[in-house]
């Protein structure tokens, strides 16, 4: 009943709007720190995808002076009437030299910018060409007595200096992966050495930009259009190349031994107590090369926009994901044992002894993909454009003396080469923004070869606000791991664009001062199989009284009968103190059996204070019960955490952290679990000149 008044509610507030926020996220995205993203994601507030694209960036920024406007309109909050007023203002003073101004010029109104904050950067064309600016950033983690040593580390690093060159960094102090692949034609596997502590430098890139050109050299990403062709931006409406630094972590300890008999006669693991550690910081592999783009040639009426880009790229796979190509010919024979993912030895000691085998280990420098792409695109103006796109990917597997390939299920294509060409477009005027794009894939997959994917966009801005609509399909042979457009959560053999189509309207409302609303409603088909899924999802925030906030939000999924609904209460009496509590139920289709109804229950209270303006603190307190009915087959946690922020100086801060979670299931694997309680300890500093 509560459900069906929470879509009621929000149905009333789309039919009588007044104003409207941008619709990329599920929450209007107000953060002070990177940690705060992560808290939205923890609470249920953000998707992962959302996460990614917020996470990448608040890492790597959006220039206000320089970005057009595809890229403002990455901005959390903005929709494009916001974007197009911040670009008419730009174009009127001639460079944009603070937040305040936008304010000041009734551009954006002042919420709207303090949310900007953690995602810009205001650099000046009058700065000191010997002036640089940029921070460090070290971390590390450690979780005890059963943690490996030494911690888990990682540095990055930003500098921009003489007005257009910008240079990023990435280092890693890694522990838990295994190394150095090998074919053991004896054993008719791959072997590798045991996990060792090593230093890695994952991300490194050089870029330079001016209004006319960029040009970026290490590790970098790239997208276009609808993201249907290319995209490795993770971000909404990419246009253009950055500067790839990304660095992530975990919140789960990891198995400390991953491993299987194989040749002993039982698994070196303990049984008894089975520890677990730390686990390493993370990044996604990209690209590396070089791409240059000339970003606006003057030509006839409009300009000419044209990117070319290479990649040298080596990657690791999940061992699950190979398949040895000289024994199986089609990694979809399920039932022929060639088929089967090669087991993985453990070299360590004599290399004659029995060997144990380890257990969904990621495989590092298995494949390198060499990748060239281009981009041509022809606008008339900054709202109406037609480009077309390209790129062609050749797979290099690294490990001599064996014939490597992907299985079906991998997000990559077996078989060899693969690519793709697409044409995209886009015209507005007035209130009203088309996109559309095409795109054939190209592959050598048995029975395979490539197919056809479409995607059409809508955006409608209006005094009531804006409204987004768009229309895809991807046939079932489109088998394009570089797209990345909207697309339902279900997967067919490891991608989400193929086999589908679909129809998702999505909006955000904000009725008055006090009331917003944001609503999404996606529904697909696969195309081979008969059925219609869908999706819907809404929130409400309310602003009850100046120091009372309340937010009510559910979503329903139709793909494993999947309901939740959640609330939260936030009380701010002062400006330095904010409480907040949320409860959220969910009930979904149980693994066990079809007739079975999980229902899971979540309780979050977080405190966050700031007792001077150099000193935050944040603490919080959840308990999670996954399947109230048993106790002994999905975990049962309490999870509390205490944060400290401190200005050292006028811009630099060190940050603490300390977790303690508690597992009370009685499942088996609780039962041997060690350490539990988990304690973590997390420290940052961040410098900054």
């Amino acid at each position: 009943m509560l459900l069906r008044r929470t879509l009621v509610v929000a149905c009333v507030a789309l039919l009588a709007p007044r104003g409207v926020r941008a619709v990329q996220y599920e929450v209007f995205v107000d953060i002070e720190t990177e940690e705060d993203l992560y808290d939205l994601l923890a609470t249920g507030q953000i998707s992962e995808p959302s996460f990614i694209a917020l996470l990448l960036l608040h890492q790597t920024r959006v220039e206000l002076n320089r970005a057009d406007r595809e890229r403002l309109y990455l901005l959390p909050n903005l929709d494009y009437a916001h974007v197009d007023r911040i670009l008419a203002y730009r174009n009127e003073v001639g460079v944009i030299r603070a937040l305040g101004d936008l304010v000041a010029a009734d551009v954006v109104e002042p919420a709207m910018a303090k949310s900007l904050r953690a995602f810009v950067t205001i650099r000046p064309f009058d700065v000191p060409k010997g002036r640089a600016d940029g921070f460090v950033r070290a971390q590390a983690r450690w979780s005890g007595r059963y943690d490996r040593l030494p911690p888990a580390a990682a540095i990055q690093a930003r500098v921009r200096a003489v007005r257009h060159l910008d240079s990023g960094v990435v280092g890693t102090l890694t522990r838990n992966r295994v190394r150095r692949v090998q074919w053991d034609p004896a054993r008719r596997g791959l072997s590798v050495e045991p996990e060792s502590v090593r230093f890695e430098v994952p991300k490194a890139y050089v870029e330079w930009e001016d209004d006319a050109w960029e040009i970026v050299g290490g590790t970098y990403r790239i997208g276009f259009g609808q993201r249907l062709t290319f995209d490795v931006t993770d971000q909404v409406t990419p246009n253009g190349s950055f500067g790839d630094y990304e660095l992530r972590r975990e919140n789960e300890l990891g198995l400390r031994c991953r491993r299987a008999a194989g040749e002993l006669s039982v698994s070196p693991c303990p049984v008894d107590r089975v520890a677990r550690v730390t686990p390493d910081f993370s990044w996604t592999n990209r690209l590396t090369g070089v791409a240059a783009g000339a970003k606006r040639l003057p030509l006839g009426p409009g300009w000419l926009q044209a990117y070319a880009w290479g990649s040298y790229q080596i990657h690791r796979a999940q061992q699950i994901e190979i398949v040895h190509a000289g024994w199986c010919d089609d990694p979809r024979r399920d039932e022929d044992p060639g088929c089967r993912a090669p087991p993985v030895y453990v070299r360590d000691g004599d290399p004659g002894a029995p060997s144990s085998v380890t257990s969904f280990a990621s495989l590092p420098a298995v494949l390198a993909e060499g990748l060239a792409g281009a981009n041509a695109s022809y606008f008339w103006r900054d709202r109406a454009h037609l480009g077309i796109t390209g790129y062609g990917a050749v797979p290099r597997w690294l490990v001599e003396g064996v014939d490597l390939d992907f299985q079906e299920f991998a997000r990559k294509p077996f078989g060899g080469p693969f690519g793709a060409v697409g044409v995209n477009a886009a015209y507005g005027f007035a209130r009203q923004d088309f996109f559309v794009e095409a795109t054939r894939s190209f592959d050598r997959q048995t029975g395979g070869g490539g197919g056809w994917g479409t995607i059409l966009r809508s955006v409608t801005t209006l005094d009531a606000g804006e409204l987004d609509v768009s229309a895809r399909y991807y046939g079932s042979r489109y088998a394009n791991p570089y797209a990345r457009p909207i697309s339902a959560p279900d997967e067919l053999d490891g991608l989400r664009p193929r086999d589908e189509f679909g129809l998702r309207v999505r909006t955000a409302v904000t009725v008055n001062s006090r009331l917003s609303v944001r609503v999404l409603a996606d529904g697909w088909s696969r195309l081979s199989s008969a059925g219609l899924n869908g999706l819907l999802m809404g929130r409400t925030d309310v602003q009850i009284a100046s120091a009372w906030a309340w937010a009510l939000w559910a979503e329903h999924q139709t793909t494993g009968q999947r309901t939740l609904l959640a609330t939260k209460v936030a009380y701010e009496p002062t400006p330095r103190l904010t409480l907040s509590l949320q409860v959220q139920h969910r009930r979904l289709r149980a693994l066990t059996t079809s007739l079975h109804r999980q229902n899971d229950f979540a309780a979050i209270f977080t405190l966050l204070g700031r007792p001077t303006d150099s000193f935050r603190v944040r603490a919080r307190i959840r308990y999670d019960l996954e399947d109230v009915s048993d106790n002994h087959r999905l975990p049962h946690v309490v999870w509390t955490q205490l944060e400290a922020d401190l200005n050292v100086r006028q811009h630099d801060i060190l940050r603490a952290r300390y977790d303690a979670r508690v597992f009370l299931d009685e499942r088996e694997s609780t039962l041997r679990r060690v350490p539990n309680p988990e304690h973590w300890l997390w420290v940052e500093y961040v410098f900054r000149f």
